[in-house]
């Protein structure tokens, strides 16, 4: 029997199980006046076999009797229609054939007061499965006036269809309403509440739920990661980065995204070193994919944090798997900060034989300057002259030519 199939007799006989009792929302209820009624009797004979047959699990041969069955008043039509889609809703791919039977017996609304309320509670559940929402919250609404009950999951799926139609306010309403009437917390109403609040840009709000989700679910994890993601929203970056570390230490991170925000969180707030470390661990563990982005990202963070050698190890990675400029120029700049003058030389050339580069004079001056201080006179004279071609670099370079020139005839060179 399919668990669709073992919820029919609560759909049968008392569908509004979990239903709690509210102050009366109008003066009097008009499911007290409707008193229970029986069918006919040849009617009932065959409902009676047909429950039979549905209690031993045969659910096609019930609906086989049941779909036969002619009645001859509204009251029966409506008795065998609700029970004809009760069954028709235990079963796969049935959905709109159970909501049309149901339909029959509500509108002819004449059954008894149970049974007439969980027929239009079990119209509103399918019609929200089927996302029919406009249909779902109106025979929810139904259903309330009908009972005069309230029901923290009924307040929900209210609060569903509301989101789903992207009315954030209503949705916000009802997931309160739903929180109000919990006896145990649920996390559906509040992470609702919560994405009402992010898909408005209520950042501080979205923070605020956050924060009671995780005083109310302490040990699940993504309730962390979605607390500092709600912070970093709002701009409160220190708190997202606490929330966060404490998300990572205890094993709550999953996505490449989790851990990269937390390097991203580092770095803002200032420590970088840690940032970096944890880049190079989740790169080398395979938890973030190694590519161009965030080969480069570490060498930044490194050279943010001020360790040179490991940025320009990284620099030059990045270079590699893009063959970009951009990195070379960066390894080759911070080579001739470490007085790596050989090391600077191969760097540049590789900007140069790699794309993007944005000023060929700058290339040019770089190498000009690596081959001045390794005394490489005549090839610095040449790299520099030709980045006085460039505008960019013209000016600069024309000063250093007679650095270049004196230099040399005073160590009795020839540059030309």
């Amino acid at each position: 029997m399919s668990k669709k199939t073992k919820l029919i007799p609560a759909l049968l006989l008392a569908i509004a199980a979990g239903v709690v009792a509210t102050p009366a929302l109008a003066a009097k209820c008009p499911i007290d006046d409707r008193k229970s009624r029986a069918v006919s009797e040849r009617v009932g004979k065959k409902v009676q076999k047909a429950y039979e047959l549905y209690s031993g699990e045969q659910v096609d041969e019930a609906l086989g009797i049941l779909l036969e069955i002619k009645t001859s008043s509204d009251f029966d039509k409506a008795y065998v229609s609700r029970m004809i889609g009760s069954l028709y809703a235990g079963k796969d791919g049935k959905v709109n054939t159970a909501m049309k039977h149901l339909k029959v017996a509500v509108d002819i609304n004449q059954l008894g007061g149970s049974d007439h309320g969980n027929a239009i509670k079990l119209l509103a559940d399918l019609s929200i499965s089927e996302r029919k929402f406009d249909d779902a919250l109106k025979y929810y609404q139904d259903w309330m006036s009908f009972t005069c009950k309230e029901d923290v999951n009924v307040y929900l799926r209210m609060a569903s269809a509301h989101y789903e139609k992207k009315e954030y306010k209503p949705a916000i309403s009802f997931a309160d309403k739903s929180i109000a009437l919990q006896k145990k917390p649920k996390k559906a109403a509040y992470s609702l509440k919560m994405g009402a609040y992010y898909e408005t840009k209520q950042y501080k709000n979205a923070a605020k739920i956050a924060e009671e989700i995780v005083r109310l679910f302490p040990h699940e994890g993504r309730a962390w990661v979605q607390l500092a993601q709600m912070y970093m929203l709002s701009e409160d970056f220190k708190k997202s980065l606490y929330t966060m570390d404490v998300a990572y230490r205890n094993g709550y991170l999953e996505k490449a995204s989790e851990f990269k925000m937390l390097a991203q969180l580092y770095a803002q707030n200032n420590v970088p070193l840690k940032s970096a470390k944890l880049q190079e661990k989740y790169l080398k563990d395979g938890l973030v994919e190694r590519d161009e982005t965030s080969v480069s990202m570490l060498a930044n963070t490194y050279h943010q944090a001020k360790q040179i050698d490991k940025a320009v190890v990284f620099y030059g990675e990045a270079g590699k798997m893009s063959n970009n400029a951009k990195h070379f120029m960066r390894q080759a700049g911070l080579l001739m900060e470490k007085e790596r003058y050989k090391e600077a030389k191969a760097a540049v050339r590789n900007a140069m034989d790699g794309t993007g580069l944005k000023s060929i004079g700058e290339a040019q001056m770089l190498l000009a300057q690596a081959h001045f201080y390794l005394g490489e006179f005549k090839a610095a004279y040449k790299a520099c002259k030709a980045a006085t071609k460039d505008k960019k670099t013209a000016k600069n370079a024309k000063s250093w030519l007679s650095y270049i020139e004196d230099t040399a005839k005073r160590k009795k060179v020839s540059v030309k």
